[in-house]
């Protein structure tokens, strides 16, 4: 191939692969190590190890990256096998309580999505129940030998709660159940656990009771999600799986895609992730779609996430102006800063009785600590 000096990057090296270019190694234009931890950086090992399959062997790929991606993508597989179970006999677990949660995200992604679901990295799997289901959710897991780590609490701070568990392997399995698809008050009520749940479709390589959120409710959580929890980081693995949806949608199911956008108010946030996906892999997204999705949608209140450079009191500031009213907003305010006394306790590695008489001090230092990082820049 000529003119590989345009690939001066990782992220535009391995998006050409991903298109089906296939780019010779010195494009990239680094060692075999540092490729390979870019790769894993990336979240694109399996992916790569893919493309690279379907070239010739007789090409300027040097026989140890080939090998060496071969090798962790059976490793990945290996894992994906042990969780793959895990996550079936926890939805079997839920069934026999009568909750059949939704898969969100990363998971129901890569077994709808991908050819080889190892290839969608994640570290979680996160799983859309409701309100009422919590308790007997948490029952659940805590019989399956999962534990909850120290989390703050608070209906409008956090919709969701983690259990994690390390199995006789080694390996954690990690679940992140949610009964709002966001902590950000804007984006909280986007999508009702309800409306996600009655267009959901199965997931059958998972298990019976596996499901997820269908194609046009999966692709605005995709477009919205790197925005509301990360801050709009540009990660090639999440414009890809957006890449890959909206190459799935008919022409009709875009247009109810635009509509729900549009009808949501988040359209620019749309509008910019659909344009990320079509400049890196070629998606086949119409000029109208985009022009539909961008027209007059600068002042949406959810746009705002879009700017650089923003940080936690950026994200702080805008949650509590997402909430209509003031009394939800000091509530807001009082469970960020003055958490419940057993999450305190636990935070701070204490569980004796004994030790509540410290709760004055422990929030004290909690507010002068969380104050400084915030003036300093690191929190």
């Amino acid at each position: 191939m000529t003119g590989t000096a345009q690939f001066l990057t990782a992220t535009d090296g391995f998006a050409a692969l991903l298109r089906g270019t296939a780019i010779p190694f010195g494009a990239f234009r680094m060692p075999p190590k540092a490729f390979l931890e870019a790769c894993n950086d990336h979240d694109v090992t399996g992916l790569i190890d893919e493309r690279l399959r379907g070239l010739d062997m007789d090409c300027d790929w040097p026989p140890d990256v080939r090998l060496a991606l071969a090798a962790r993508t059976r490793a990945l597989a290996a894992i994906e096998l042990l969780r793959r179970k895990e996550l079936n006999a926890v939805l079997e677990a839920l069934a026999g309580e009568g909750i059949r949660p939704v898969v969100l995200k990363g998971t129901a992604l890569a077994y709808s999505l991908y050819g080889n679901p190892a290839s969608r990295p994640r570290m979680d799997t996160d799983l859309l129940i409701r309100r009422d289901q919590v308790d007997t959710v948490r029952q659940v897991m805590a019989r399956s030998e999962y534990s909850s780590p120290a989390y703050c609490d608070g209906e409008l701070l956090f919709g969701q709660f983690p259990s994690t568990k390390t199995d006789a392997f080694g390996v954690a399995h990690a679940f992140d159940f949610h009964w709002k698809i966001s902590t950000q008050a804007i984006f909280a009520d986007l999508l009702s656990v309800d409306e996600i749940a009655s267009g959901a479709i199965p997931l059958p390589s998972i298990g019976a009771h596996a499901r997820a959120a269908g194609p046009v409710h999966a692709l605005l959580l995709a477009c919205v999600h790197p925005v509301m929890h990360h801050r709009n980081v540009e990660s090639l693995i999440w414009i890809y799986d957006i890449h890959l949806l909206a190459s799935r949608l008919s022409e009709r199911d875009l247009d109810r895609f635009v509509d729900l956008a549009v009808a949501r108010h988040v359209s620019a946030i749309c509008a910019h992730q659909l344009a990320a996906a079509r400049h890196r892999f070629g998606t086949s997204i119409s000029d109208r779609a985009i022009t539909r999705l961008r027209a007059d949608r600068p002042h949406e209140p959810s746009a705002a996430y879009l700017r650089a450079g923003r940080r936690w009191h950026d994200e702080l500031v805008s949650n509590v102006r997402g909430l209509p009213r003031w009394a939800d907003r000091l509530r807001l305010l009082r469970e960020v800063m003055l958490p419940g006394p057993a999450y305190m306790l636990k935070a701070y590695g204490l569980s004796s009785s004994l030790s509540a008489a410290l709760l004055p001090v422990l929030y004290i230092h909690r507010l002068a600590a969380g104050g400084w990082k915030v003036l300093a820049g690191h929190k």
